[in-house]
């Protein structure tokens, strides 16, 4: 094993009517806060009502930022950082899914910025100051409520970049899995598909192997494959929506590891900037893919990958057959939560594999360095094997 230190600071309050710490957790941070939210979905539920009430019981002001888009955007930050200074805001209570909490900690940085937002995001400036954020989930996916790590598209640029700093992890997170049930099956599945890609590319680490990490990364993945079905037919199952919110708190704070292969990060981000396709939905595509891509090269691994995920007995079995049978059963479990699995299926028929591979390079000679490293040709191979 490697060295590390984890440190998680964020204040997780996990269960039945997690919400209601609400008031008394944003009135720690602070007296006038910023509620930004996505969909009117939490406005018809009651569920902004109840926490407007909360915060107004406690003595804390409030304002309101709504309809956060997916794959948050440089220019709805930057509106929300005006509102900010214009509110003297001093906190942020982020209620939706990971777009508006990763909108949220833009904001949290962003109001200290005097140049463009965007810098940090790009590398070329560093925060230094941030306003307290507490979290309310309402899907389960990017653990954006127990990590430092926020993603941001510039849509003059077509550019999406992920930042990570200390100063982005939130302050509390309140985590009640009912609140998840309203979530629609189709982004049920992409949120899943998301934590499932968070286990799978730190499963990969070729520098971080050990008999824990795959135990743990592989748990995550089995609890998607078993528990997303499951909520799919009956989505107002508490258990299965808390197994599923759960895994995805662990699989991107470090809980189950450090550092990963994010080659299908980096190139789901291409996809999402070019063509706005969903997140979750872009990695459903990729990971198979990217699967297919090193078969012939680690036979070995995709087999035994094969065998702890995806329950392939080998038997007989060559590894190159047991690793195909895995691919196959990855795609059939996509197919099943009605993902699409290929850029066709998705409406995607005009990508140029070049452009795109560029484009998730971020100006690096190498991704997916920690497994084996892609280069820009490596990468337009594995959009042209994603094209179906």
């Amino acid at each position: 094993m490697k060295d590390f230190q984890l440190c998680i600071p964020t204040n997780m309050i996990f269960g039945h009517d997690a919400q209601a710490r609400a008031g008394e957790l944003t009135a720690a941070w602070g007296t006038s806060a910023l509620i930004l939210y996505g969909s009117q979905r939490i406005v018809k539920s009651g569920l902004l009502k109840e926490i407007t009430d909360q915060l107004e019981a406690h003595g804390v002001a409030w304002e309101t930022f709504g309809g956060i888009q997916e794959n948050p955007r440089l220019l709805e930050a930057e509106a929300a950082c005006s509102l900010v200074k214009e509110k003297n805001i001093d906190v942020l209570l982020a209620i939706g899914g990971g777009s508006v909490m990763d909108l949220a900690k833009a904001v949290s940085i962003g109001c200290f910025q005097e140049e463009s937002l965007w810098a940090f995001y790009e590398g070329k400036a560093v925060p230094h100051k941030a306003i307290p954020l507490g979290a309310i989930p309402t899907m389960a996916a990017t653990a954006s409520e127990a990590n430092p790590v926020s993603v941001l598209q510039n849509e003059a640029l077509h550019q999406k970049r992920a930042l990570r700093h200390p100063l982005l992890y939130p302050k509390f997170a309140l985590l009640n899995p009912n609140l998840t049930c309203t979530v629609p099956s189709a982004q049920t599945a992409m949120g899943a598909l998301d934590i499932f890609a968070h286990a799978f590319e730190r499963y990969f680490h070729l520098g971080q192997k050990g008999t824990l990490r795959t135990h743990l990364c592989t748990a995550v993945m089995k609890t998607v494959r078993e528990e997303l079905p499951r909520v799919q037919e009956h989505p107002g199952d508490y258990d299965g929506r808390a197994q599923l919110m759960w895994a995805a708190t662990m699989a991107h704070s470090d809980m189950v590891g450090f550092e990963g292969v994010f080659a299908c990060h980096a190139m789901s981000h291409a996809l999402t900037g070019e063509f706005n396709i969903p997140h979750g939905g872009a990695l459903a595509i990729l990971m198979p893919a990217w699967c297919k891509y090193m078969l012939p090269l680690y036979p070995r691994d995709m087999a035994e990958f094969a065998v702890r995920v995806w329950d392939v007995d080998r038997g007989e079995l060559s590894e190159v057959s047991a690793a195909q049978e895995g691919i196959s059963r990855f795609q059939d479990f996509i197919c099943q939560s009605s993902l699409p699995v290929t850029l066709r299926e998705a409406g995607i028929v005009h990508a140029d594999s070049r452009i795109l591979a560029e484009q998730a390079m971020g100006g690096k000679d190498w991704i997916g360095e920690n497994y084996r490293g892609l280069s820009v040709e490596d990468v337009q191979r594995i959009f042209e094997l994603a094209r179906g």
